[in-house]
């Protein structure tokens, strides 16, 4: 594929830190550059902790373990978003309980969010910020949660540097997580950050990320440091990874970010017309970071659509379509919250495009001559 949906941004400065963890023969979990990857973190986004870990799902997994996630706990997750948001939830023994979502920034829609509550009385909410742009309902979803003593828990991995109401996404649930996966808005490869402003949250979440063994520290004698205290995972990012995040943070702010945001604008303005629109719809009060850039075919099938992604993927631009709902997928033992079934249509109707950091004006026009020549 010439024109790629994301690929990651590199520079030298990834190449010096890396080069820099070789030397040092440090390979393993708690490097330097990932300890610095994690401040940096901390600083961009405006709260007290980060830690770093291997994936995206393990974070999710974490974060919900972290907050208590038990056997037979109701969980909330929208049904548009990664299957990894219903799987987490499976994982730790509980219930997924699907709501729908609304059908402008595709987050949860708070009407059904309060059936959901008053008729399943979950333990934790998964907020999920869709293709950079922030959930509308946010902030009545956190009055919500705190009315109702549920525990928010806020997955911004498509949303890193997005805004709402002037607050970056990430930092208003209880805990909040985002993937660092090699095509989300910062990447390592395989890699995610879970991110709080609650001190014993933070701690339990580095001791169960660390096997539930809490005696790493050198002051602590070295017969203890396999100790193990109950159910833990290995889920540390290793130093290698966690220096390419360093040198990708550093870099966000002032070049990966402005670029994802120029290209987002440039499919405002040109993706707008009778046969398809932008998929998603934001206020002036929400700041997306426009992770991914997709449009919504107004009148054709979803055989139409597939064939002018087949078109469009003949021509070397790769494309996705929307989410697979949550509530499709097969033996997972849940409840299903909706009025219209708007995950389903979107899936049918959109087209993901490409996004990357790399694309010209030109780049653009050129995508659209060709969706509009499949008609």
């Amino acid at each position: 594929m010439k024109y790629l949906i994301n690929s990651p941004s590199l520079s030298s400065l990834e190449k010096k830190y890396v080069n820099d963890v070789l030397k040092s023969t440090w390979l393993s979990s708690n490097g330097k550059h990932t300890q610095e990857f994690e401040k940096k973190v901390c600083k961009f986004l405006n709260v007290k902790y980060a830690m770093a870990v291997q994936s995206g799902t393990a974070a999710l997994h974490l974060a919900l373990k972290t907050l208590g996630c038990e056997n037979n706990d109701k969980i909330i997750i929208p049904n548009y978003s990664c299957s990894s948001n219903l799987t987490s939830v499976i994982q730790c023994g509980a219930t997924p309980i699907i709501v729908e979502v609304e059908d402008t920034s595709l987050g949860l829609d708070v009407t059904l969010l309060k059936k959901a509550i008053k008729n399943h009385k979950p333990k934790i909410v998964q907020l999920v910020h869709v293709y950079g742009v922030p959930a509308k309902d946010t902030h009545e979803i956190k009055i919500l949660c705190k009315k109702n003593k549920i525990l928010l828990l806020e997955d911004f991995s498509e949303a890193l540097g997005s805004k709402i109401n002037n607050k970056k996404v990430g930092t208003i649930g209880d805990i909040g997580i985002f993937s660092i996966r090699s095509e989300k808005m910062i990447g390592v490869g395989e890699g995610g950050v879970i991110v709080t402003n609650n001190k014993n949250l933070y701690n339990l979440a580095e001791k169960l990320g660390s096997r539930n063994s809490p005696f790493r520290s050198k002051k602590d004698p070295y017969w203890k440091k396999y100790h193990c205290l109950g159910e833990g995972y290995n889920y540390k990012l290793p130093h290698l990874l966690g220096a390419v995040g360093r040198a990708q943070i550093e870099r966000f702010e002032k070049e990966i970010l402005p670029k994802k945001i120029k290209i987002g604008k440039i499919y405002e303005k040109l993706f707008n017309n009778k046969y398809f629109k932008i998929t998603q719809k934001y206020s002036k009060l929400q700041k997306p970071a426009f992770w991914l850039n997709s449009i919504y075919f107004k009148k054709f099938s979803k055989n139409k659509v597939r064939s002018i992604g087949l078109k469009l993927q003949s021509h070397g631009i790769e494309v996705r379509s929307g989410f697979w709902p949550l509530n499709y997928i097969k033996n997972a033992k849940s409840k299903y919250i909706y009025k219209k079934q708007i995950s389903k249509n979107i899936y049918e109707k959109t087209l993901v495009l490409p996004s990357n950091t790399n694309l010209s004006l030109k780049d653009i026009k050129y995508i659209k001559k060709i969706i509009l020549s499949s008609f």
